[in-house]
């Protein structure tokens, strides 16, 4: 039988214990460990807070000489700013596990990229703590960090017209041996219904239901006149939801639902259906500025913006505190089988390797990243960019970063046995103003739990969107039966439920959404302790803004509601 190698669980087999505290807590794992990295030696690079210090600060100016250097390259060059936003169009995945590993590949040639044209050999990208900071940061209204500057090209059929000829001519649509193959960038074009430039041209300027592309006076919805988060997105962003995601016990929970491939959607983990989304449509939508905003932010031409590279290396910094806390309880970090792993070649692994969930994680391509001189890169799956050394580098401690500290302090834990409390769907459809509502019977003991340390408890929404969904949708946890006078920050809010994407979202997708944090308020506990039963209702967005004469794409359905506890 074939021994795992040893680096299975870390390539770089480099430390990621920054104090002695963490040492000692490293100290505690047994011998194989997934945390069997005992190399000090620092990253070489640090991604900084860009409202933190004066070094953040200047990141921000390499970072602006970058953008206006990919800015005024020619198309023809995938280095163009437009070609790279373009490559998040092509490829990226959302609601699935897929979305941490490809981003954390895709802003780390990028930040090369960036290190190369801004000419500071020492650039990282900087990151934005919205807990920390619920706005906009002020250095992304300077310059070229803004999208709406002159130096962006002004609309979309300037935008056809430079770039259609240059991406017909990449090598995206050739089938090497005329045979299909999706591991090739042009099986998975063809996944994704990309047949050709003109379709994805089509899908970026000229879909009647809504192009992607915004003129250059309409390129974010947030204006530095009014930076502020809505009291929404600040919900979605606090520090209650963070510690929430960051309690998750698998990579599964974390990352988000397994799928077929990186192109399917599944399901929304915390950080991604909370946070993640809700940014994107704050943002680039009409979420923060409801009459008149819009925005790249929130589509898959987000990358436009180049607030989108901020956002997502916060949210890969979570991913890290995140697989740190875990190393050092001796949790798992990466989907279940890593501990199968060997270097044997495809054809002499076992056939036990095969059949777990981190082989198929790890084997998916990602196939259309080009390094800083615009070359198509080597590393080319999933488990190429599943540590922050594929890039070497680490982060400023930002919100979050003490549950690292909390764990290498505390006795490794017995992990509780998951618990879930199945509800019954009363009314289905969400239509108009009209909502739909189920009810979960939860022992108040269970509630009461979750308030405290040790427990976290999470409602998971199952929706069904027959067509394609825009909208964004509220989730009210009791309260009163008229919620016209229910608000973010309300006990009765529990969350809003956004969508991102290109042209909307369909087929029946999860999203957990924490509930300690308004469990803990009275009105809600004194409600479950009556009848012992959470209703949940979920309703459009602009019916609880008075928009009532919105019309919604499409009836919505609620198929299933749980209560978890974990």
């Amino acid at each position: 039988m074939n021994r795992p190698v040893q680096h299975a669980f870390s390539p770089s087999r480099r430390t990621l214990l920054k104090t002695a505290g963490l040492a000692a807590g490293a100290g505690m794992l047994p011998f194989g460990a997934p945390f069997a990295q005992t190399t000090a030696r620092p990253a070489r690079y640090r991604r900084y807070n860009a409202s933190g210090s004066k070094t953040g600060a200047r990141m921000l100016e390499s970072y602006a000489r970058a953008v206006r250097a990919m800015l005024a390259l020619p198309p023809e060059d995938p280095r163009n700013w437009y070609r790279i936003a373009m490559v998040h169009t092509l490829d990226c995945p959302h609601g699935n596990w897929w979305l941490l590993p490809w981003h954390r590949g895709y802003l780390g040639w990028f930040e090369q990229i960036c290190r190369e044209l801004s000419g500071d050999p020492q650039f990282a990208l900087p990151y934005w703590d919205w807990t920390a900071e619920q706005r906009v940061p002020s250095g992304m209204f300077n310059d070229v960090l803004d999208p709406t500057n002159a130096a962006y090209i002004a609309n979309a059929q300037e935008f056809e017209a430079r770039l259609k000829t240059a991406l017909a001519n990449t090598d995206y649509w050739t089938a090497p041996g005329g045979a299909f193959d999706r591991n090739t960038r042009y099986g998975q074009l063809l996944i994704r219904k990309f047949r050709f430039a003109e379709d994805i041209m089509f899908d970026i300027v000229g879909d009647p239901s809504g192009p992607l592309f915004y003129d250059q006076t309409r390129a974010r919805g947030i204006r530095r006149e009014q930076p502020a988060l809505s009291a929404a997105t600040i919900d979605a962003v606090s520090r209650s939801t963070i510690d929430a995601a960051l309690a998750a016990p698998d990579f599964q929970t974390f990352g988000s639902l397994k799928s077929a491939n990186h192109h399917t959607m599944a399901g929304f983990s915390v950080i991604e259906g909370r946070p993640h989304n809700s940014i994107h449509r704050c943002v680039g939508s009409r979420d923060c500025n409801f009459m008149d905003a819009q925005g790249f932010m929130n589509n898959f031409l987000s990358p436009v913006d180049p607030v989108f590279f901020l956002h997502h290396a916060n949210l890969d910094r979570l991913w890290d505190v995140w697989t740190r806390k875990q190393q050092l309880l001796g949790l798992p970090v990466l989907p279940s089988g890593v501990e199968l792993r060997t270097d044997l070649p495809d054809e002499q692994k076992s056939a036990e390797e095969k059949n777990t969930d981190y082989y198929r994680w790890a084997r998916e391509p990602v196939l259309f990243f080009v390094d800083s001189q615009g070359r198509p890169v080597t590393r080319t799956r999933t488990e190429d960019y599943a540590w922050t050394s594929a890039f070497d580098y680490d982060y400023e401690p930002g919100t979050g970063e003490d549950v690292v500290r909390r764990a290498a302090s505390q006795p490794r834990p017995r992990l509780a046995a998951r618990r879930v409390y199945t509800g019954k769907v009363q009314n289905r459809l969400v239509a108009m103003t009209r909502a739909a509502s189920a009810t979960v019977q939860l022992p108040s003991s269970v509630a009461s739990q979750s308030a405290g340390a040790g427990s976290t408890l999470v409602a998971n929404i199952t929706l069904n969107f027959s067509e394609r969904a825009c909208d964004a949708f509220v989730v009210l946890l009791n309260g009163p039966d008229d919620p016209s006078g229910i608000e973010p920050g309300s006990p009765f809010y529990l969350a809003t439920i956004t969508m991102i994407g290109g042209h909307g979202t369909c087929g029946t997708l999860s999203y957990a959404l924490p509930l300690a944090d308004k469990l803990g308020h009275a009105a809600n506990v004194q409600a479950l302790a009556a009848d012992g039963a959470l209703k949940l209702r979920v309703l459009p967005l602009h019916a609880m803004m008075g928009h009532h004469d919105m019309a919604m794409d499409n009836p919505v359905e609620l198929l299933a509601v749980n209560v978890e506890s974990y």
